[in-house]
């Protein structure tokens, strides 16, 4: 029933309940009765009149309200209808501003937001749904042609439509966080989604729709992809580095530890991590220092610093110290700081930087010794070879010769001293040779038994397979010896001194740590003492010129230093370990020779032989000049003097015939006497050379050559039974036109002589009688 048929009723009924009375007063009459129903009827045509009337103004301003129109309230009406349609007009207005307000909020909000009916029709998508998925209301997300494909999380699986969030929520599902790809197919970028989707319901619990609130976590997937790619890459170059990397919190508490660092300390890294990094690495007395640096470290980071690097000792897991480069930064983390260390074993660029210091100063010493040695040893040659001939001419006066004898001592003595300082300097002229090592030692043994004492033990462990050393055999028997006099210095209530030998073979870092000129097999030699050792101060210096702890007078402090120098000439490498009351070990390292040792040359015992050849003399020394001429002419040569390599060329070039060239090496001039030789040997291969010299200064490079005779030299200063043998060992030596040796045929009757010179037949051998 509309309202006017309610109001028409509202009015009728009362008016017809007063008829039937008042018919009914009068009497029941069907006269009266047709009266009183006549009278009804016309009332209920004048109610419905009424209620017409009355009921369309307030039709009017609910269409009006329906249809969002402004409601006109008239007075003409009535007065509550007029109160009525004010009250539905302010109600509508109050439901416009709110929809007004909901639809602007969604429409503005950033994540994509899609509401669909109960058959999966889309009433409100807002501009976020629109631009990625290219729909409007109305388009129905269980039919509808999409512009876009969605995939799960990998971004490689399709998702069905039946599984796509708002179409689950449409069955009832709550759909919490769930990740997908969206692709659209226009060829724009893909769109990584999280959905959180829920079923709309009415009062009654009746689906009415779903909605679903869509996450672009895009740019957040990308920074996590980009954050895990950057770990990997970082875990990749610290696992391939060279340097070890820790990682440890501000407390000094272990966070990672790479492989490097496995392999550096010897602690694992399940071992590391958790535990503080100063009770692995660092020494215990250096740990106050430690943790006092990281304190400053952490306060400098905080005002701004940048890092920290430092050098510093470090232990390893079997007690071993070594030293290692430390590169520090620090990266802010919650209340804290994350500490990252970068460290570099440099043990060997310490060893290589000591041994550059020490290089450093045998130069310097050397250059300062070299100048004095070459000065002194040419007064020495003067000196010794003149008192040989002083002590032929008063042999026959015991007092005169004892003097004499005096003098050739002391000049031996000042021989030996600029030896010492040469061998350290690492100037003096060597002739290294492929030498048998255990044999030497045997003879060093029997001359220190003699001089030892009674007192000293001397043992020997020689491998029977050592291998050939190439090495001067007189210089390393002379430092055998001084080795030998120090280990009886150590122990003077008496011990045991052992001399061994060993193969080995040095990588490079073996190499450097010990100081050998290069990588490879080495021959070792060990001469160890039972004596009171050498104390850490003094370990540093032994190899110091000069340096000694004996007393004034007993020693020049040159020994050990002449040792290193020579053992460091020869291409090896020298190293001492000694601790106080526990003795001392030197090893020496020398360079495997490369081929079989040559028979020594027998000692001369014959007569000084003199000859008739002609020598070519350069010497720049005025006395040296003068007294090799008198020698050379009272061994009967005829002698071209020379004083510098021009006036050599000089006679040379006039045509001057001569048999061999007798020069010495350091001189003033345009050239010195390894450049003269070459310079003549150029047109004449075959002419013979001696060199004569006490301080080459590099100008020999190789005194000897590994595969043949080398270069002949005579060591200033010399005596003249030295330089009577030397040139006819250089002048008796047959070569070629080419000026190599002419090979000898092979004879057992030297090597026979020398059976029977060792090993004399026993008289008493009943085997050896006729």
């Amino acid at each position: 029933m509309n309202l006017s048929g309610r109001l028409a009723l509202g009015v009728t009924l009362p008016v017809v309940a007063i008829l039937l009375a008042l018919g009914l007063i009068h009497g029941a009459s069907w006269s009266g009765l047709g009266l009183a129903v006549g009278a009804i009827a016309v009332v209920l045509m004048i109610a419905e009149i009424i209620a017409r009337s009355l009921s369309k103004p307030l039709a009017q301003a609910v269409e009006g309200l329906s249809r969002g129109e402004p409601a006109p309230v008239s007075t003409a009406s009535g007065h509550e209808i007029a109160r009525l349609t004010a009250a539905l007009a302010d109600l509508s207005a109050q439901l416009g501003s709110r929809q007004n307000l909901l639809e602007t909020t969604v429409e503005s909000i950033r994540d994509l937001v899609v509401i669909a009916d109960e058959t999966g029709a889309v009433v409100v998508v807002n501009a976020a749904a629109r631009q990625l998925f290219g729909i409007d209301a109305g388009f129905n997300s269980l039919t509808g042609v999409r512009s876009f494909e969605c995939y799960y999380a990998d971004g490689v699986t399709p998702m069905p439509i039946a599984e796509s969030p708002l179409v689950r929520a449409l069955r009832g599902e709550d759909i919490e966080a769930l990740e997908l790809v969206v692709k659209p197919r226009s060829g724009a970028p893909e769109v990584c989604l999280v959905a959180n989707s829920r079923p709309l319901r009415d009062d009654a619990g009746n689906l009415r729709g779903a909605v679903s609130v869509l996450h672009d976590v895009t740019a957040r997937r990308q920074a996590h992809a980009a954050l895990v790619e950057s770990e990997q890459m970082a875990q990749a170059i610290i696992s391939t580095a060279l340097d070890a990397f820790v990682q440890t919190d501000q407390d000094g508490i272990v966070l990672d530890w790479s492989p490097q660092a496995e392999a550096l300390t010897g602690w694992t890294r399940s071992e590391a991590v958790g535990c503080k990094v100063v009770e692995l690495v660092v020494p215990e007395e250096l740990r106050v220092a430690h943790r006092q640096r990281i304190t400053r470290f952490l306060q400098e980071t905080a005002a701004g610093g940048m890092g920290m690097r430092y050098e510093s000792p470090s232990v390893h897991r079997d007690g071993h110290l070594f030293y290692v480069e430390v590169s520090l930064n620090a990266l802010k983390r919650g209340d804290g700081y994350v500490v990252n260390a970068f460290v570099r074993d440099i043990t060997q660029r310490r060893v290589a930087a000591e041994q550059l210091i020490q290089a450093q100063k045998t130069e310097s010493l050397g250059r300062l010794t070299g100048g004095i040695a070459h000065d002194f040893n040419n007064m020495l040659t003067v000196i010794t070879g003149t008192i040989e001939l002083l002590a032929d001419g008063v042999k026959d006066n015991p007092q005169l010769a004892a003097i004499a004898k005096l003098i050739s001592d002391a000049a031996d003595r000042g021989a030996q001293l600029t030896s010492s300082l040469l061998a350290f300097s690492r100037k003096q002229p060597l002739q290294p040779a492929e030498t048998y090592v255990n044999e030497l030692i045997g003879e060093v043994v029997r001359l220190l038994s003699q001089t030892l004492g009674s007192q000293i033990e001397i043992r020997t462990e020689l491998r029977r397979d050592a291998w050939l050393a190439f090495v001067d055999r007189s210089q390393l028997s002379a430092a055998l010896v001084n080795l030998g006099i120090n280990a009886r210095d150590a122990m003077p209530e008496g011990g045991t001194v052992t001399f061994a030998t060993r193969n080995v073979q040095l990588g490079i870092p073996e190499a450097v740590a010990r100081g050998v000129e290069r990588a490879g097999d080495h021959l070792v030699i060990e001469v160890t003492d039972t004596g009171v050792g050498i104390s850490p101060s003094h370990l540093e210096k032994i190899f110091d010129p000069f340096f000694s702890t004996k007393e004034v007078g007993r020693g020049t402090g040159l020994g050990l230093s002449m040792v290193f120098g020579f053992v460091k000439q020869s291409g090896g490498g020298i190293e001492v370990r000694s601790e106080e009351g526990r003795g001392t070990i030197f090893r020496i390292y020398l360079p495997k020779a490369d081929g079989v040792a040559p028979r020594a040359d027998e000692e001369d015992e014959a007569p000084v032989r003199g000859g008739t050849e002609t020598i070519l003399c350069v010497e720049d020394d005025v006395r040296i000049r003068e007294y090799v001429t008198g020698q050379l002419e009272s061994l009967g040569y005829k002698v071209l003097v020379a004083a510098n390599a021009d006036e050599a060329l000089a006679i040379v070039r006039r045509g001057t015939a001569f048999d061999l060239l007798f020069t010495d090496i350091v001189m003033p001039g345009s050239m010195n006497g390894r450049q003269l030789a070459e310079t003549l040997m150029a047109g004449r291969p075959a002419m013979r050379v001696l060199f004569t010299s006490g301080y080459s200064d590099g100008a020999l490079p190789t005194q000897q050559g590994r595969g043949g005779h080398g270069i002949p030299l005579l060591t200033k200063p010399y005596r003249r039974s030295e330089l009577a043998r030397m040139l006819r060992r250089c002048l008796d030596l047959q070569v070629d036109f080419q000026g190599d040796p002419v090979p000898q045929p092979y004879s057992v009757l030297p090597d026979l002589e020398r059976f029977l010179r060792e090993n004399p037949p026993d008289k008493t051998d009943p085997r050896s009688a006729g």
